[in-house]
């Protein structure tokens, strides 16, 4: 243990016992179940523009990858740097392609407004991140512990790699601006703000958590991989759960932005200083 460890270590069991707090606050106690406000108005799309959206968001990364494929190729980068500028195109090009839709369809696309909670987005994002920590960190403890028992594969995700092992703090650096930037924003606007808003009132809203949450969560895995990223299945579930909550409560899809970058930017933190994985 180093220095830099164990002040990772003692930061991140402050943040636990703090999102402890705020989710008997916020969530267990009386009191915030009686306040419990949900302010996320319904998404009147018709199924044809839905279909659209989704469309739009993977032509977005289909013609990102062709162009930015054909631009790279000249570079001749290194594994690691090819996945890193790989999935900030990716993303680039579905942000894209979702901007197309949203200005197509314009009013319609985005929705009725929605009722403005009590507190701003970076405030609330940090809320539900801090609420978020010991929900994910008990659900990684026993899905690790299960894991291990059956003897199923528990290979980290490639960036977890990366961060590990490349020595060049240029790529790192890249594959953090993308994590925490690009991916928060592609991610919640593809399963919050997009397939969460629609299916919520139009199929049984546990149904509809519990479903979009398993895809995001199975969506990390590489399932032709060797099961690569399979330890994250469980806590990244558990994670979309209460993103899915407080997209509701607040009504804002900015929140649950903030608090998927900060929580990238953590598990980044945790990793470099050598505690996590």
């Amino acid at each position: 243990m180093t220095p830099i460890s164990v002040a990772a270590l003692g930061a991140e069991g402050a943040m636990i016992l703090a999102g402890l707090w705020l989710l008997w606050r916020f969530a267990l106690s009386r009191k915030g179940r009686d306040s419990r406000y949900l302010r996320l108005s319904e998404w009147r799309l018709p199924p044809i523009d839905f279909g659209c959206f989704i469309a739009f968001a993977f032509l977005g990364a289909a013609v990102a990858g062709s162009v930015g494929g054909f631009a790279l190729r000249p570079l001749h980068l290194g594994n690691d740097a090819a996945m890193v500028a790989g999935g900030a195109v990716m993303h680039g090009g579905i942000l894209l392609g979702l901007g197309v839709f949203f200005l197509v369809y314009g009013a319609k696309a985005r929705g009725g407004s929605a009722a403005r909670g009590p507190y701003p987005v970076l405030l609330s994002g940090l809320v539900t991140f801090l609420v978020a920590l010991p929900a994910v960190f008990a659900a990684s403890s026993v899905w690790d512990f299960l894991l291990k028992s059956l003897g199923l594969p528990d290979e980290k995700q490639d960036m977890v790699d990366i961060l590990q092992n490349s020595h060049s703090w240029a790529l790192k650096g890249s594959l953090v601006a993308v994590a925490t930037i690009l991916v928060p924003i592609t991610e919640e606007t593809i399963f919050r703000a997009g397939l969460f808003r629609y299916f919520r009132t139009r199929v049984p809203r546990w149904m509809t958590i519990v479903l979009t949450s398993a895809l995001f969560g199975a969506l990390h895995v590489s399932w032709s991989d060797n099961l690569a990223g399979l330890p994250s299945l469980a806590p990244l579930f558990v994670l979309a759960v209460i993103f899915c909550l407080a997209y509701e409560r607040t009504g804002r899809i900015g929140t649950t932005m903030v608090a998927h970058a900060l929580f990238n930017l953590n598990t980044f933190i945790l990793v470099v200083a050598g505690v996590g994985s």
